[in-house]
């Protein structure tokens, strides 16, 4: 926190001036970044700066479409069995993530 008792999001600040400039694929490895910072307690500056990070730059994703093509493309890269096993674990978690988020969600066809 800053003097004034304010959470400092500096990745948040990093990733907001960036991800207008970057490629979907680029967006979606840092999103995966944020993820293994989070779940790894391995943070650069705070849990809940990174937590900000990775729901910028899901949201930004979901805007574009990209989360639901990559929800099929890792879904056949892991049917595939073609996938290394640390490539196994990051994508696993996506897919959690991405059905724990879908669950949540409210439904769009009603």
């Amino acid at each position: 926190m800053n003097k004034n008792g304010e959470h400092e999001l500096t990745v948040y600040y990093q990733h907001l001036a960036e991800v207008l400039k970057r490629s979907d694929d680029e967006n979606f490895q840092a999103l995966l970044a944020q993820a293994r910072h989070i779940t790894g307690h391995s943070y650069e500056t705070t849990l809940y700066d990174h937590q900000q990070t990775f729901r910028l730059l899901w949201h930004h994703l979901e805007r574009t479409g990209h989360l639901r093509r990559a929800h099929r493309e890792i879904r056949a890269r892991l049917d595939s069995g073609q996938a290394t096993p640390a490539e196994v674990a990051e994508l696993e978690l996506f897919l959690t993530v991405y059905a724990g988020v879908r669950a949540g969600a409210p439904d769009s066809t009603s």
